[in-house]
């Protein structure tokens, strides 16, 4: 089969390849053709060498995949050959509170990932795909979606009247904002990028705050919020935190999600003291998860946002895109058939 791996860290050292494909699972797995793989921040930051340096070369990097089930082993009770699944981030961690055993059996590092044309994985570690999306769109949930509803639903619990604040135009962004809207909160929208928020309006945002006009962007959004401020904030920046702090409603929650803009801050601990304000970790979520999400998008109707396709074969360009941060949207790599 074909692979991509990581040989040596760095964009330069990922390398297409021929390797022998999965043939026989063994007790208790499965084998997936994939169909298409959507990119991760945690993808670019493996490949690079940033997330773990200890981490065994080669890898066959990414986390999330989509595809058809060609082999199960004998065993295998709840999934069978001809069904569209798509795989969990965790291969192990189906319910409960996380542990860190759990991150031993990640997809993408330390285990080899979805950038391939097979895949084995265990039968708990997979779930359907919500029969309204196609491989490309079912791609997308298991990193970003699945991020952004332990935040949204399972942690922050959003009702109807809320103010969520999101920043940026990544998946996880986007996924909290369609799921914020379907809760009936109301969405402010930040990025640096006029034409970013002009698409997060018409996607359903009522407010925009262009970041690159002001850093400080807490005084604009106490004014947006007639000095409440909000109620729940998905920080996927780490580095401006405080920020956050200063702009969350008293008793509001910060999902601290990603490390765009790295991974050290000074925070105002008086503040978060005084406010008691509630700062929660996101670390992707468990199947129970999953499975509840993907009830809720097919009721729901709900499409991922994708921001653009390549081939396989397009992978450095894909990457690539990734790295500057203009897509708006998931970006997702099509299997060729």
């Amino acid at each position: 089969m074909k692979a991509v791996r990581i040989e040596k860290f760095g964009l330069d050292g990922l390398s297409l390849v021929e390797m022998p494909a999965p043939s026989q699972p063994r007790k208790g797995e499965i084998i997936v053709k994939l169909k298409a793989i959507s990119l991760n921040f945690r993808d670019l930051l493996m490949i690079k060498g940033l997330y773990n340096p200890d981490q065994p070369l080669p890898l066959i990097p990414c986390s999330d995949g989509a595809g058809e089930v060609v082999a199960v082993a004998e065993d295998v009770q709840s999934v069978k050959v001809g069904d569209r699944v798509v795989g969990t981030f965790f291969q192990n961690w189906n319910a409960g509170p996380y542990e860190k055993r759990y991150g031993k059996a990640v997809l993408g590092g330390p285990l080899d990932g979805t950038l391939a044309e097979y895949i084995c994985l265990k039968e708990e570690g997979v779930v359907p795909i919500p029969r309204h999306l196609s491989y490309e769109e079912a791609s997308t949930l298991p990193c970003a979606a699945l991020t952004a509803w332990n935040a949204i639903v399972e942690q922050a619990k959003v009702t109807p009247g809320q103010t969520v604040v999101v920043q940026g135009s990544g998946g996880v962004s986007l996924f909290a904002l369609q799921f914020a809207l379907a809760c009936g909160a109301e969405v402010i929208f930040l990025s640096r990028n006029e034409e970013k928020i002009k698409r997060a309006k018409e996607l359903g945002a009522r407010e925009g705050i262009n970041t690159s006009r002001c850093e400080n962007w807490s005084h604009e959004l106490k004014e947006l919020t007639e000095g409440r401020g909000a109620d729940v904030i998905v920080n996927v920046l780490g580095a401006d935190l405080n920020e956050c702090v200063k702009s969350v409603s008293f008793g509001g929650l910060i999902c601290a999600i990603g490390i765009l803009k790295g991974v050290r801050t000074e925070v105002d601990v008086v503040s978060i003291l005084m406010r008691q304000v509630k700062i929660q970790g996101i670390y992707v979520g468990n199947r129970l998860m999953f499975e509840s999400m993907n009830r809720a998008i097919e009721k729901l109707n709900i499409k991922p946002i994708i921001g653009q396709h390549f081939s396989f074969d397009r992978y450095r360009e894909a990457f690539s895109l990734l790295e500057s941060g203009n897509h708006f949207g998931k970006i997702v790599i099509k299997m060729a058939e």
